[in-house]
């Protein structure tokens, strides 16, 4: 380990360590100098990172960053700034950049407005592009997506399940039952188990591929497998419409889009691991959330089940993060708004 870092010789990007099959994450703060070296400190460990041995997501909004470390390790933060001077850093600016500069105020005020008039088209034209072009993606390559996306949850938040043999099958079963009424095409739905620390909580998700994760926590607040009905069809919504793919596309926006265009699989399965723990901090779209509440209703019919399955167990959840001051859980995710459990009743 290197001596003591003069935080006031260079930079500092505070954020969050996720290790490698480490039980939670912990404070760190990566110290970066001009001269590009960078250092990792967290509780009273330092080491030092070669120079380009560090990769980062790119830049949403306001949307947290994420960096793959050498060791397989991810270091996340919200100081987006700092990021970005760090990528200045290494020479990583855009030819706009350096053309801006180099214009008197009169064009810098008409670059500036035809920068903002791109930059409001993309609002618009990035999320549909990606979705657009999300949907091509062949089921091959989708299940490669969701399987790194699998595995940087399992190496960050995720751990192995600790429910019994017999409540997984009893799961199992209803899921395997809701699945045949759904237009899932060739790939069928797999359904995994995990125990989640307090990051993810109770929860469930749809990766891309047609896997769905039910956590330990989720499982427990069901009571039973018949409770988590409900869920496990919504799930099984978000794979029948392809949401998992969509999503990932609006979620990476344009250096996916141009991944997803070109066939770049390599680098596409990169961006795809540095989101992957993204996808638990991002809501889906009101649209994705009707599609797959509908699915559900209908699934949940076919099958000779109540939808208010459904409703009941979001009301469940709703309560639980009332009662314990915003406890990660399903909910994170998908919101339950009112005009969604009217939606689920009314459809009973």
């Amino acid at each position: 380990m290197p001596g003591a870092v003069d935080a006031a010789a260079g930079h500092a990007i505070h954020g969050r360590l996720f290790e490698a099959r480490a039980s939670a994450s912990r404070p760190a703060t990566l110290h970066w100098r001009e001269d590009g070296s960078l250092i990792l400190r967290h509780g009273q460990a330092q080491q030092a990172l070669p120079a380009g041995s560090v990769r980062w997501s790119s830049r949403i909004g306001t949307a947290v960053r994420r960096a793959t470390l050498p060791g397989d390790g991810i270091f996340e933060t919200a100081d987006n700034d700092q990021v970005d001077r760090l990528e200045c850093l290494h020479g990583r600016r855009t030819h706009l950049l350096h053309r801006l500069e180099r214009l008197n105020l009169p064009g810098l005020a008409l670059a500036a407005l035809v920068t903002l008039a791109f930059l409001v088209s993309l609002r618009w034209t990035i999320p549909w592009l990606g979705d657009a072009i999300a949907r091509t993606v062949p089921p091959a390559v989708e299940g490669r997506l969701g399987a790194h996306v699998l595995q940087t949850l399992d190496q960050t938040v995720l751990r192995p399940s600790q429910l019994s043999p017999n409540r997984q099958r009893a799961i199992q079963a209803v899921f395997d039952e809701l699945t045949t009424y759904a237009d899932v095409g060739p790939q069928r739905p797999r359904l995994l188990f995990r125990q989640a620390g307090p990051l993810v909580g109770a929860n469930a998700m749809a990766l891309p591929g047609g896997s769905v994760i039910v956590t330990d926590e989720l499982a427990r607040l069901a009571e039973t497998p018949e409770t988590l009905a409900g869920v496990l069809a919504h799930e099984i919504g978000h794979i029948q419409h392809r949401h998992g793919i969509r999503r990932l596309g609006r979620l990476a926006g344009l250096s996916t889009v141009a991944l997803l265009f070109s066939g770049d699989t390599t680098s596409l399965l990169h961006e795809a691991s540095l989101l992957g723990t993204g996808l638990l901090d991002l809501s889906y779209s009101r649209a994705f959330e009707h599609e797959a509440d509908a699915t559900a209703v209908s699934l949940l019919r076919q099958s000779g089940r109540d939808p208010a399955l459904l409703a009941a167990l979001l009301q469940r959840l709703s309560a639980q993060s009332a009662a314990a001051g915003a406890l990660p859980n399903w909910l994170s995710s998908h919101p339950a708004t009112d005009a969604r459990t009217r939606f689920i009743l009314e459809a009973r």
